[in-house]
């Protein structure tokens, strides 16, 4: 076996081993990355030339290295050979096995690549420097209590996670960029988040920048006003992931898109890593320039279900272990069985059940508390309790479920919180969103006055009265109210 013959090499046939492949990676080197090579080849060896068979033989540590290889360097790698050692040899890659006598093999791929380390308060301080540039308009800082470890895994965002394992090991070689979507509250702040997390620990001199896509467009706005816009552009020299989330907010922002198509480019073309996630494909993404959707496709586009009644048991038991604390199984069950397609609630509703059990008089729970924590998450539980919870019908959840997303998105659009649409603020953007739902509310979902009124703990019916019959003033004069109100509809009938 050749691991035998390996084991029992002399000295002049390891140096003679290594002094070819020091060459065809010199040969190697002025054509591709460095850092890429250096990945790709660090534990990559020629471990025999067979001059009988004319081949030369290459081991690679694994599966992944192996499929990296053949479709991006083997072509290369084989040219170099050629012209270093010998152009009628064939050359053939293998997975290889552990062996004891290897180290002789190996070379110091970082000085011979000239790859300049940076140290980690070197690293450190790049980081900094870059936050400080980006602080005042960027939330870039990542949460380290969302990991890969604590993320769960379900049939329907397996493929997901897998890629973005794959890019957090490889950052701007593997899948360039990565396309991710899904419905609200599935995970994906959890993913990206740990995205982030796992690059700025196995990469420290990489610096990862989490983007809002709505921040992007406001400061783009800003800086456009200030007409220094090649400032904020310098900002991303920089940095080498770029995390995008919620690139569906883009459209109808011709002008955004553009600036940001340059960017997506400039990383693109110096292999540095982006990250994009949206609540659709690409290709249903309207109202989004067909380059720019193209690119989007470039690397590699996964999406992500809504997770099974088991797997909502495990979220809901996973959530209960880091709070340390217990709720009995056919209590979560119940949750588990009406909330079906957004993670975040689930969280929610264990939060207002952990509340409501610490301020009982007995420490206990019961069916009626869980009915009365899913009505107030909008759920219609009055409804449930009146027939058997068995016949209730799906439109029923859905239609209340999309209530709920409706709010979060038209709050993360302009940018505030949910309960700043309750408050009494006039600010414009909480005014706008505030009556652009209550037109919503009475006409796509039927509320009545009472309703609208009651959810808004305004004062009275006149309020809400005054307030529709002005937003719908507003769409036929304004045509940025216009522009959002056709957003969110594009959004309900989609």
């Amino acid at each position: 076996m050749l691991i035998d013959i390996v084991e029992n090499y002399d000295q002049e046939k390891k140096n003679f081993l290594v002094d070819i492949r020091e060459k065809a990676i010199l040969q190697l080197s002025s054509k591709y990355d460095h850092k890429k090579l250096f990945s790709f080849l660090n534990k990559t060896w020629i471990v025999n030339i067979d001059e009988s068979e004319k081949t030369v033989y290459i081991w690679v540590p694994n599966e992944f290295v192996l499929s990296q290889i053949k479709k991006f360097l083997a072509k290369w790698i084989k040219e170099s050979i050629h012209t270093v050692y010998n152009p009628q040899f064939e050359v053939k890659f293998s997975i290889y096995p552990p062996f004891s006598n290897w180290s002789d093999l190996l070379i110091n791929l970082k000085k011979l690549l000239k790859i300049t380390e940076t140290n980690k308060s070197d690293s450190h301080q790049i980081q900094e420097n870059v936050k400080n540039d980006f602080k005042e308009y960027i939330w870039i800082l990542f949460d380290p209590n969302f990991s890969f470890d604590n993320f769960i895994i379900w049939s329907n965002n397996n493929f997901a996670f897998s890629a973005a394992k794959a890019v957090s090991e490889n950052p701007g070689i593997t899948y360039n960029p990565l396309f991710i979507y899904w419905n609200v509250w599935l995970g994906k702040t959890h993913l990206m988040q740990a995205i982030g997390n796992e690059i700025i620990q196995s990469f420290p001199e990489k610096v990862a920048v989490y983007l809002p896509c709505t921040k992007l467009i406001d400061e783009i706005i800003e800086w456009i006003k200030k007409n220094k816009l090649s400032n904020m552009m310098k900002k991303f020299d920089d940095v080498d992931v770029l995390l995008i989330d919620d690139v569906q907010f883009l459209a109808w922002k011709d002008k955004t898109q553009e600036i940001f198509y340059n960017i997506f480019n400039d990383f693109h073309s110096k292999k540095k890593q982006v990250i994009l996630t949206s609540d659709r494909p690409p290709k249903e993404l309207t109202q989004i320039e067909p380059r720019l959707k193209s690119r989007f496709g470039f690397g590699l586009v996964a999406d992500i279900q809504s997770p099974d009644f088991e797997t909502r048991i495990a979220i809901l038991q996973a959530k209960l272990d880091i709070k340390q604390e217990y709720i009995d199984f056919e209590l979560l069950s119940l949750i588990a069985k009406y909330i079906k397609t957004n993670v975040r609630e689930l969280e929610w509703a264990l939060n207002i059940l952990i509340t409501r059990k610490k301020l009982s008089w007995n420490g206990e729970l019961t069916e009626n508390d869980v009915l009365a924590c899913l009505k107030t998450l909008w759920y219609s539980t009055q409804e449930w309790i009146e027939q058997d919870k068995q016949e209730i019908s799906d439109s029923n959840v859905k239609w209340v479920d999309s209530f709920g997303k409706l709010v979060e998105m038209v709050a993360q659009y302009y940018n505030i919180w949910v309960n700043e649409i309750k408050s009494d603020s006039r600010r414009k953007e909480i005014t706008n969103a505030r009556q652009i739902l209550m037109l919503i509310w009475k006409k796509h979902f039927w509320w009545t006055l009472e309703k609208i009124w009651d959810f808004l703990w305004w004062k009275n019916h006149a309020s809400v009265i005054y307030a529709i019959t002005n937003i719908e003033k507003k769409l036929k004069s304004d045509w940025d109210i216009s522009h959002d109100y056709n957003i969110f509809m594009d959004w309900i009938e989609k």
